[in-house]
């Protein structure tokens, strides 16, 4: 190998570098061109994902609106038919109430009718009754005046 040789690769060595050189900040400026290209679509990306994520968020939680509201509409119509229950069991036990009234009132109104006629059936009796309770006191001073004759005898 020669000088001109050396020469020669010298010159293809430095044209060689300058075109890697250019072709390297070719490279870069692509390199930065598709990044910026990216971060923007990336960027749109985002954006795009959030609001699609605060729309399904929105439409979620109108669907968990909408499922309570449901079933607090269920709960109520619920509860409803339970008053309904109760109330129907107030009404049986009132008109059974109603009917023992009645009955006792049938059976009060019996029992005073014949105490009205034992009252009267004994109004005659109390006058023989105090006769009789008077002569017996008579006949049992009379017992107790002679104790030699009689003797009184109680708790037989």
């Amino acid at each position: 190998m020669n000088n001109e040789d050396f020469s020669r690769i010298e010159q293809l060595f430095f044209q060689f570098r300058s075109e890697t050189k250019e072709d390297s900040q070719k490279f870069k400026c692509e390199i930065k061109k598709d990044l910026l290209s990216f971060k923007d679509e990336i960027k749109e990306d985002s954006q795009k994902f959030k609001f699609e994520i605060k729309k399904d968020l929105i439409s979620f939680k109108d669907e968990i609106k909408e499922e309570f509201q449901h079933q607090l509409t269920v709960q109520r119509e619920d509860f409803q038919k339970q008053l309904t229950f109760i109330g129907e069991g107030f009404q049986m036990l009132s008109e059974k109430l109603d009917r023992v009234e009645t009955r006792l009132d049938k059976r009060i109104d019996c029992l005073e009718h014949k105490l009205d006629i034992v009252a009267a059936e004994t109004s005659g009796n109390t006058v023989a009754i105090r006769g009789l309770a008077a002569d017996l006191t008579a006949h049992r001073q009379d017992t107790e005046a002679h104790p030699a004759i009689y003797k009184v005898k109680e708790g037989i």
